[in-house]
């Protein structure tokens, strides 16, 4: 076991599990390009430089890592048995510096919300459904045996924390909830949804040869079915992007990236399905290079168009 302190456990646990850097930068590109595609839909425009800002990246970034936090102590038992190198059971990191981490970052993402009524109330339900996962919705016994239903109950924190950005967006502009354009902004949590759900499933296709205890998409569905439901959700991404493209006058730069995006991940779904083999399967990497496609094509919406 390391005999580092506190500091240098979590920082090693953070490079290897959570590499801060990349992670904050990632929660700025989906506020920010929540945000803006939020802004046009009802045609208004928001400063980028306030503490809404602020507070809902660092929302984003807690939110995101807390999850990370509570997996780890979660999956503790499945991690000592199959992936025995990872920080915790590798004693790289200990579990109680995860407990006490978890509980300093939650202290941040209430600290970040508390500030405003309306908007705290949102943060805490929000946090309290992540508890409720971190619980196992208390059936262990049956969400640790059937990833679908895991999914089922653990994949609504997606919507559920752009819902929380919505109402960050009317309190800044001292909106009524009641005065959302609610149809569009279904659409556009539905695009974001799907594009993180797409990368959930990824991450979990493996070829033939990988397969072992671990319960993969690819053993529910086969390997064809778990492409298909990838792929799909990806889909849904790229036509909601299209419909807002068209609807909302966007760049034509906006449509290019997320095209790219999608084609790349077309492309490796496409390799994977031609040639199954443990370098193919590696579908992450595509699910998450059209995921920053898509937040940087918001981005750089807003960039071009002020």
């Amino acid at each position: 076991m390391t005999r580092q302190g506190f500091i240098g456990r979590m920082n090693v646990y953070l490079m290897e599990m959570f590499p801060i850097p990349q992670r904050f930068a990632t929660s700025a590109l989906l506020y920010i390009s929540f945000v803006t595609l939020l802004s046009r839909i009802h045609g208004v425009q928001v400063s980028l430089l306030s503490l809404y800002t602020v507070s809902g990246i660092l929302s984003i970034f807690a939110l995101t890592l807390i999850l990370r936090l509570m997996d780890e102590l979660k999956d503790r038992d499945v991690d000592r048995e199959l992936f025995r190198g990872r920080p915790l059971p590798s004693g790289k990191v200990l579990e109680s510096d995860i407990a006490v981490s978890l509980v300093a970052v939650i202290c941040l993402y209430l600290l970040a919300n508390v500030w405003k009524g309306n908007v705290f109330w949102v943060a805490l339900t929000v946090l309290g459904y992540a508890l409720l996962m971190f619980k196992f919705f208390f059936i262990p016994r049956i969400l640790r045996r059937y990833l679908l239903l895991n999914l089922a109950t653990h994949n609504p924190i997606i919507p559920l924390m752009l819902f929380y950005i919505v109402i960050l967006f009317s309190a800044e502009l001292r909106m009524p909830p009641e005065n959302v354009d609610w149809r569009s902004t279904f659409f556009l949590i539905a695009m974001f949804w799907s594009m993180l759900f797409a990368w959930e499933i990824a991450r979990k296709i493996r070829s033939r040869e990988e397969e072992n205890a671990y319960v993969t998409y690819s053993q529910i569905f086969g390997r064809g079915g778990a492409v298909l439901v990838a792929g799909g959700a990806q889909s849904l991404t790229l036509c909601i992007a299209v419909y807002f493209y068209q609807s909302l006058s966007l760049t034509w730069v906006f449509l290019a990236l997320v095209m790219t995006g999608y084609a790349r991940a077309v492309w490796a779904h496409v390799r994977f399905m031609v040639r199954p083999n443990p370098v193919t399967s590696k579908l992450k990497p595509f699910a998450e290079q059209y995921v920053l496609t898509v937040l940087a094509a918001g981005v750089v919406e807003r960039l071009l168009q002020g």
